[in-house]
């Protein structure tokens, strides 16, 4: 290739990318490992993350947390300021039973109520019995959340 087409072609590259960057285009994609969202997400399910702000998440949303320099995707649970209890296999929000319309596999654990900070959120993985969550370590900061997880 001659100089000035390997410039060219130098040029065009950076300017996509510099494109990408300014429109907020860059695509992340995270693997899932392990088997704590099944039945819905099998390990290896490839997801893109979106960055998104913390109020344009709702509950029920994938999210990827980075916790200690470890990614893992979860699900959002308990938002700031909510009251998260899980008795007889049964998640309870403020007081009133979580209707969860993706499938879960029940936990096989009690959990008694945790009141959230003003930044803190609860998460969980699908496969409840089989998951490292905020159940075992507790809410986590928004901080923590790094995006949207689209499958």
């Amino acid at each position: 290739m001659n100089p000035k087409k390997h410039r060219s072609l130098i040029m065009a590259i950076f300017t996509i990318f510099i494109a990408q960057v300014a429109c907020g285009q860059q695509d992340t994609r995270v693997r899932l490992d392990g088997y704590s969202m099944e039945p819905n997400y099998p390990a290896g399910t490839i997801f893109t993350i979106e960055a998104v702000p913390l109020s344009e998440l709702e509950r029920g949303d994938l999210v990827l947390v980075e916790l200690d320099g470890v990614q893992i995707i979860k699900r959002l649970i308990g938002l700031p300021n909510e009251t998260v209890y899980i008795y007889d296999g049964k998640l309870f929000i403020n007081g009133e039973l979580l209707v969860e319309p993706y499938e879960v596999i029940p936990p096989l654990y009690t959990l008694e109520e945790i009141k959230l900070d003003k930044d803190m959120y609860f998460i969980l993985g699908d496969n409840r019995p089989d998951s490292k969550d905020s159940h075992s370590f507790g809410p986590i900061k928004g901080s923590n959340i790094k995006g949207r997880a689209i499958p």
